[in-house]
């Protein structure tokens, strides 16, 4: 071990008790908090759409869908029929009754 004499201990002791204590800008507890109320506000979920706005869309697109599927139901098969009429005749697959 090395032996560190007298002279050498009292000015190293004399460097330690000059030393200050460190201290935190001003305002920075104000400014942290603040920081941090404001991330945790922003960690909430927000809907970028309204759920009202999204169930109304949906009910009326629905209802669209609805309206146009009744009117492709009520419609004659005519118009089916000449299709299949125009298949059979090009391929020479016509039916006689």
């Amino acid at each position: 071990m090395n032996h560190i004499s007298d002279e050498q201990l009292e000015n190293e002791l004399s460097i330690l008790s000059g030393m200050k204590e460190v201290a935190p800008p001003n305002f920075f507890y104000t400014r942290l908090k603040a920081r941090m109320d404001s991330n945790s506000i922003s960690t909430e979920f927000n809907f970028p759409i309204k759920p009202a706005f999204i169930i109304c869309s949906l009910t009326l697109f629905l209802l669209i869908n609805t309206i146009f599927l009744a009117r492709i139901t009520n419609e004659p098969d005519t118009i089916g029929d000449k299709h299949i009429e125009a298949f059979a005749a090009a391929y020479d697959q016509t039916v006689s009754n």
